[in-house]
């Protein structure tokens, strides 16, 4: 009897230690992931070319300035740079 509990002692340490690591790889992971996309973030964010059109676009508005720059930012890179620039935002907020 006492070889059994200790049995189950000794299997219950064991478990509980492999889960706390399986669960310290998964948080390592999840930040390496914000690492990297905080530095996607900011290469998209370098190009001088969106950050020209953005600024027009929010600059002159509605004029026609302004809407051309907005016809330009509507490509996969313009959305690209305003979702990276709201990403930005919300995390300079914290």
């Amino acid at each position: 009897m006492k070889k059994i509990l200790i049995f189950a002692t000794a299997v219950t340490i064991s478990t509980s230690a492999l889960a706390g690591n399986m669960s310290e790889s998964t948080d390592k992971k999840a930040i390496h992931s914000q690492e990297m996309d905080k530095q996607s973030i900011e290469n998209i964010l370098q190009n001088e070319d969106m950050e020209r059109l953005h600024r027009e676009m929010t600059l002159y508005a509605m004029s026609e300035i302004g809407m051309e720059a907005r016809l330009e930012m509507m490509t996969k890179e313009g959305r690209a740079y305003h979702r990276a620039l709201k990403a930005r935002q919300k995390n300079t907020a914290r």
